[in-house]
């Protein structure tokens, strides 16, 4: 079931610091293998090649990080606003009416009346839930006999509810638009009732460093540094190295998690 909020609601996949790191390595170590590669086969100086290849390999792995922690940074901000987003949600939901109507009423303006808030000719409604409110939910919100014209203000809403209060004369008003105006106001709670989320534990971190997912980018990372060694001048190393990675790779696959 499509949701009115869910329809703009952009999904920013995270990326974790060791996606960062792995990647600008590999960045690197392919800067430094062409480079090494290519002065060491054109010019017959493994020396040379040595230093441009590191050079290579520390100016492009400089900015493959700058590049991907830029994104991992924007990623992060995005992910804080969002969390602060749906605790504000869920903190409506803990609330009686009458302290959700004190909250929410900065936002607004107007009074506070048994049925709602009244402000510029309507009535806003509180109908704060978990899940998002259909049709049966706006019905029974807008049940209140006024002459005003309603505003039904909640968590979210189905299309077929936004609809169908629209059809009723009515509007909806969610808490992401509320959130917004108090924060502009500087009036939102100091405090929500969920409390802050846990610190992920280290063992949990590793799983999600070693989910599935990851399997298809360290075996190819380490197939290629494997294949690699045949034509460097440091073997040991780019064995070593994609050895490492396959192994990491094994790891994911039979014992990372889906998703």
């Amino acid at each position: 079931m499509r949701t009115w909020r869910g329809v703009n609601n952009i999904s920013v996949k995270k990326i974790s610091l060791f996606a960062v790191i792995a990647d600008s390595a590999f960045a690197a170590a392919c800067a430094f293998a062409v480079i090494f590669t290519a002065v060491r086969f054109y010019a017959r100086d493994p020396a040379l090649g040595l230093v441009l290849g590191a050079a290579a390999a520390v100016l492009i792995g400089a900015l493959a990080f700058l590049r991907l922690s830029s994104r991992r940074s924007a990623c992060l901000t995005s992910g804080r606003a969002r969390s602060r987003r749906q605790a504000f949600r869920a903190h409506l939901c803990s609330l009686p009416e009458s302290r959700v109507l004190q909250l929410v009423q900065p936002a607004l303006g107007g009074r506070i009346t048994p049925a709602g808030i009244e402000s510029g000719g309507a009535l806003y409604i509180a109908d704060f839930m978990p899940q998002a409110l259909s049709p049966n939910d706006i019905c029974r919100a807008i049940a209140a006999e006024t002459a005003e014209k309603k505003i039904i203000m909640c968590n979210d809403a189905t299309e077929e509810a936004v609809r169908f209060a629209r059809s009723c004369g009515a509007e909806t008003l969610f808490a992401d638009d509320i959130f917004s105006k108090l924060e502009s106001l500087d009036a939102l709670p100091e405090h929500y009732a969920d409390g802050k989320a846990a610190r992920p534990s280290v063992k949990a971190a590793l799983k999600d460093a070693l989910k599935r997912a990851n399997f298809g980018r360290l075996f190819r990372c380490g197939l290629w540094l494997t294949a690699f060694s045949y034509f460097t001048f440091l073997p040991a190393y780019y064995i070593a190295a994609g050895t490492i990675m396959l192994a990491l790779a094994a790891v994911c696959l039979i014992f990372g998690k889906r998703g």
